[in-house]
């Protein structure tokens, strides 16, 4: 009885931080919206910023895993509203360079002023100690889940399945 309300604990647990994170980009998303920017504008605008090279298209398109085309369209989107300027480069005129205009700067970096004031009102009403925990719990399940993607650790049975026999039973299942 003990570990069925463990199991539920642990799922509740699993719930409530989902629900957290997607109201959190959420949040994000609204504020985004607002500004007048599709989220995949926003989130090239941002990686554009953040690299320290200048990506060609086919690096933008392997990076956001989208196809050279979709990059090329949301380039021209973010040029022709002011935010980049794209030109040849000097070395190889295949190659189109990609810059931030002082507007495209601007936005960054109104952009990260509104996340810190949704990620101070998210912490806000958390004391020293809860912020505390808080990090010391987050760095615990992000290592569990580092290893669980990277194959050093594997999920634990669950009422006496293992994840293999899951997923072998939902393969036999798929198979006419």
């Amino acid at each position: 009885m003990q570990d069925d309300f463990e199991r539920e604990q642990v799922r509740q647990a699993a719930v409530r931080f989902r629900v957290t994170m997607r109201l959190h980009q959420r949040l994000q998303e609204q504020l985004i919206e607002q500004m007048g920017m599709s989220q995949s504008q926003h989130r090239l605008l941002m990686y554009l910023y953040r690299t320290d090279c200048v990506p060609s298209q086919t690096e933008l398109a392997h990076a956001f895993e989208v196809s050279t085309a979709a990059i090329a369209v949301a380039l021209k989107r973010l040029e022709k509203s002011g935010y980049i300027r794209q030109g040849a480069a000097i070395n190889d005129a295949r190659y189109n360079e990609i810059a931030l205009t002082d507007k495209g700067l601007e936005l960054v970096q109104r952009t990260n002023r509104l996340f810190a004031a949704a990620d101070l009102a998210l912490f806000g009403e958390l004391t020293d100690e809860e912020l505390r925990w808080e990090a010391a719990c987050e760095e615990k399940m992000q290592k569990t889940l580092r290893a669980l993607l990277d194959g050093t650790a594997e999920l634990p049975r669950v009422k006496g399945i293992h994840v293999r026999e899951l997923i072998a039973g939902a393969e036999k299942e798929e198979k006419p």
